[in-house]
């Protein structure tokens, strides 16, 4: 059998197939399949990870697709809901509540330096 017989799929001459490196059929090594499967491990991860920057960012879109008056009357109604809850004595019982309130405050551009200076308290990255 020449050439012929091996191009249209025959036996290959002196084997019995098994071992052949010609055939389409050959099973994939160890290392061909660990790396196959660190890329698909990579790509979700890389997928998952695109999603939750996403929806991190979720928030500062829909406080910058506030208008003006709209964005300024729930910063400072957030902000005067935090001085009440947050300074003083109250704010060690609603710890988890003024922290996220006070890290919703920072994302506003209205929330100046003392504004700043009055969540920094409350920040998570302060408290722990």
């Amino acid at each position: 059998m020449g050439l012929n017989g091996m191009m249209a799929g025959g036996p290959t001459p002196g084997g019995d197939g098994e071992d052949n490196i010609f055939t389409r059929d050959r099973a994939p090594t160890g290392r061909e399949k660990r790396v196959r499967q660190a890329m698909v491990i990579g790509g979700v991860l890389l997928v998952l990870f695109v999603v939750w920057m996403y929806l991190q960012g979720g928030e500062n879109r829909a406080i910058k697709a506030m208008s003006p008056v709209q964005r300024e009357a729930l910063f400072m109604e957030t902000r005067e809901s935090f001085r009440l809850m947050c300074t003083g004595d109250a704010g060690t019982r609603f710890i988890e509540r003024c922290q996220k309130q006070a890290e919703f405050l920072s994302r506003f551009d209205e929330c100046d330096e003392a504004c700043r200076r009055e969540i920094a308290p409350m920040l998570r990255s302060s408290v722990r």
